[in-house]
């Protein structure tokens, strides 16, 4: 066997050689994939073997000499394959003198690309009228669909969407994110950039797509809550703010009447007995504001 034969042998790709009488002159080992022993198609003729191609494409390219390339499913002996067909003239002297062709098996990506495109178009009307932003990916992480809603959140057009990967609008600890939950059901804030780079924070709901255990794809429901988490980290300056005053009142109200609690009760002890109640009557009023001040600073409540 010659070394290029060998080499052929070893590719996935279905090859063959024809001459212009359409008679099979060489092919590869992956011939027989379809059930076929290589040695025993050699001289037979192209479509005693393949009666699903066409022949008037072949008496074409004898004539044109161009290359055509098709992709389609295919029967055969009962199996149904999706192929990718590459048909390209060897020329001598400027003539044709004979076609090889090319067949990749494409069954499995093909089935995988048809499941997701049903899946879309089943729920693509539902998705456009939604208000939240939905995307759906592939097994590859690629977006395959993007509605209105999710399009406008990150400033984009759908068709620049349509293609890339979420990951080229996160940063590294959104990405982090992704990967972390990517294969089970999911909720979790990130982080998305939209076009003009402007960060915005999203809370996602993720939903993985499996078939056999085998993940192939996901859909992703977003909800912007930017305007949210922004009023709620203003609130919580707020809330730092009052509880600074309110300890600083409390810090200012409860040392002067300390200093002044101290000295009532030594005055108790140095008046007369027809006076202490008097100076007992001024400490209880003290003690009533400072369970005042106490109510407005752990309670925020003016009352005793």
């Amino acid at each position: 066997m010659k070394i290029h034969e060998k080499i052929l042998d070893n590719l996935d790709e279905i090859i063959y050689l024809i001459d212009k009488d359409m008679n099979i002159i060489f092919a590869n080992k992956s011939i027989e994939n379809f059930g076929i022993k290589k040695n025993k198609i050699l001289g037979k003729k192209l479509y005693e073997i393949f009666p699903f191609l066409k022949e008037k494409e072949y008496e074409k390219i004898f004539i044109n000499g161009k290359t055509t390339r098709r992709g389609k499913w295919i029967e055969y002996n009962g199996k149904k394959m999706y192929m990718v067909i590459i048909k390209t003239p060897i020329l001598n002297n400027g003539k044709v003198q004979n076609i090889i062709t090319i067949m990749r098996d494409l069954t499995e990506l093909k089935k995988k690309e048809e499941k997701l495109k049903e899946i879309t178009a089943k729920y693509e009307k539902i998705f456009e009228i939604a208000q939240e932003g939905i995307y759906i990916e592939d097994e590859d992480g690629k977006i395959i669909f993007a509605n209105n809603a999710f399009a406008k959140m990150i400033g984009y057009n759908i068709n620049e969407i349509i293609g890339k990967k979420i990951f080229d609008f996160l940063d590294e600890k959104g990405k982090k994110i992704i990967r972390n939950n990517r294969l089970s059901k999911a909720r979790y804030e990130l982080k998305i950039y939209s076009k003009d780079g402007y960060p915005k924070t999203i809370l996602v709901s993720s939903s993985p797509l499996f078939r056999n255990k085998n993940y192939y794809g996901g859909v992703y429901l977003n909800l912007d809550i930017t305007q949210r988490k922004k009023a709620e980290e203003e609130r919580k300056i707020l809330l730092e703010r009052e509880r600074n005053f309110r300890l600083k009142t409390a810090h200012y109200f409860f040392n002067p009447l300390a200093i002044a609690k101290g000295y009532m009760g030594l005055m108790i002890e140095e008046v007369e007995e027809r006076e202490r109640e008097k100076v007992m009557k001024a400490i209880n009023a003290i003690n009533r504001i400072e369970s005042v001040i106490k109510n407005i600073v752990t309670k925020g409540e003016i009352a005793e």
